[in-house]
């Protein structure tokens, strides 16, 4: 039994069942965690989705900057915008489905029995993985509550706090964690976060005392054992972080670099060509 982890797939539903079939994936023994940025930008999401949902209990992921966003745009907070490509999900049957899906995923995954942590934009330095679960589990407690909800949603779209406070609660808190899990880049050398560059190589930066967070980041330990810690979102890094440990994986497929696989077993990589969405 092999455990997998696909960076962001954004759509691009041909290119996952590449992959999927490149890395002989068996969703009988297999396990397969998602980063995040599971639509959003690529042409196919509700075909992305279907197959995701089709794989059932063998299958879990992170949620990403981009699949917060449809739910935001679901409940009537944003309005869906013509380059997300979101008016067909919203129109699909599967709709509802999909929302759900969305609902019961989480900021962190820890796998139940291999010390492997996944979460969207990896995980805030001052933070353990401890924390971090524990921050991950109140935004899933925030999203189960309808009114909750509603309140992150419509307030999740602002650069403050930019550090983590113990003394925050409720929704200062809320807004702190979803923009760690799912924002993150590059921080500042007392762990705070930039918000402006934000698709950038991290060596163009490197005179504004930005720093990417993975380099400020505290060991990866949980129960005593040395986890490894994957993450997407950060297509410039070209899947490379250099930490050991961390592994990066959104390679860009939807703006016509590859989709990117890795196994956990053996630390190896798979990736297939992106068809080219760029000027989606």
């Amino acid at each position: 039994m092999a455990t997998y982890c696909i960076g962001d797939i954004h759509g691009c539903h041909d290119e996952l069942m590449r992959l999927l079939e490149l890395i002989k994936f068996d969703e009988n023994k297999d396990d397969l965690i998602l980063t995040g940025d599971l639509i959003g930008r690529g042409p196919l999401p509700v075909e992305t989705m279907q197959e995701i949902l089709k794989l059932g209990k063998c299958v879990k992921s992170v949620l990403g900057n981009h699949d917060i966003n449809f739910l935001a745009v679901h409940y009537g907070i944003s309005k869906a915008r013509a380059k997300d490509n979101l008016e067909v999900i919203l129109k699909s049957k599967l709709r509802e489905e999909i929302v759900e899906f969305f609902l019961k995923s989480s900021l962190l995954q820890l796998h139940d029995t291999k010390a492997l942590a996944v979460a969207h934009a990896g995980i805030f330095p001052l933070w353990d993985i401890k924390q971090a679960r524990k921050e991950s589990k109140e935004i899933q407690r925030v999203f189960r509550d309808p009114v909750r909800r509603l309140i992150l949603l419509r307030n999740m779209y602002s650069e403050e706090p930019r550090n983590y406070d113990l003394s925050n609660n409720g929704l200062a808190r809320w807004r702190f964690a979803l923009n760690a899990f799912t924002r993150m880049r590059l921080c500042y050398k007392d762990c705070s976060l930039d918000y402006k560059n934000s698709a950038v190589n991290p060596d163009l930066v490197t005179n504004q005392g930005l720093t990417p967070w993975f380099k400020l980041s505290q060991p990866i330990v949980y129960k005593n054992k040395p986890y490894k810690l994957v993450f997407g979102h950060w297509a410039a890094l070209n899947a490379k972080c250099n930490v050991t440990n961390i592994r990066a994986l959104d390679t860009g497929c939807v703006w016509g670099d590859r989709l990117t696989a890795w196994r956990f077993e053996d630390d190896h990589f798979f990736s297939v060509k992106s068809v080219g969405y760029a000027s989606i």
